[in-house]
């Protein structure tokens, strides 16, 4: 087992840190893995990467500070980098349905880790997941699909889906609500929607409230029930 960068007392001692501070382990590092382990890095979120494959560990462990070359699927090799220290881990496995699985049951079932998310290929592959206790699974060419389906279907700029009950829509500013403060203009009373932010054209997003007057070419964002939404997309057309 090589690990970059650190000898394996420093490794270790690092593991545990980053472990007391909420940190992150990542099992495979494929494009969505890498992707994943990189964004965590770059905030500021310590992680602990691991993949099979000794070429992309050395590849990665310029920009990934802790990388692991271990069997991601077996509970004693995941026992000896200290896999059972971390509360939150990622099973980001990309090529083999059988090693996903077997990872995610050793994380769940021997490791006990409280949150497990978990990469799938398949509609099938996500059952499987599901069936073993992964808090989250996480299908992104499907996932992305669907939001973008249905920000076309809604006319909005994006549309993400957070629960059955919940959602979160970003759209330009309705020309009917522009000029008039937030408060006077009872969205929440007649939608069951709130405007939680706007963003002004070439700013960031910054918070609203009642008295948030909307301007031309603003984005919104907007949160509430589906169908609570759809009808305040539908009416601001």
């Amino acid at each position: 087992m090589a690990i970059s960068h650190h000898t394996n007392s420093q490794a270790n001692k690092a593991r545990e840190q980053a472990a007391n501070r909420g940190a992150v382990l990542i099992i495979g590092l494929g494009r969505f893995g890498e992707a994943l382990a990189r964004g965590l890095v770059e905030q500021n979120i310590e992680v602990l990467a691991v993949d099979f494959d000794e070429e992309i560990v050395q590849r990665v462990s310029g920009d990934i500070p802790n990388v692991v070359q271990c069997d991601g699927t077996s509970s004693r090799a995941l026992r000896q980098i200290g896999a059972e220290q971390f509360s939150r881990a990622v099973v980001a496995i990309a090529t083999n349905i059988e090693a996903s699985v077997l990872s995610a049951l050793v994380l769940i079932d021997e490791f006990k880790i409280p949150m497990v998310w978990a990469k799938a290929l398949s509609l099938d592959h996500a059952k499987i997941l599901e069936r073993v206790g992964v808090t989250r699974v996480i299908q992104p060419e499907h996932d992305m699909g669907q939001r973008t389906a249905m920000s076309i279907a809604r006319r909005v700029t994006d549309y993400f889906h957070v629960e059955d009950n919940f959602a979160l829509v970003e759209m330009e500013a309705p020309k009917r609500y522009l000029g008039r403060a937030l408060g006077d203009l009872g969205i929440r009373n007649k939608y069951g929607v709130t405007i939680v932010s706007i963003k002004p054209p070439g700013g960031e997003f910054q918070h609203a409230d009642q008295t948030t007057i909307l301007q031309p070419g603003e984005l919104i964002l907007l949160a509430g029930k589906p169908e609570s939404l759809d009808a305040f997309v539908v009416d601001a057309e």
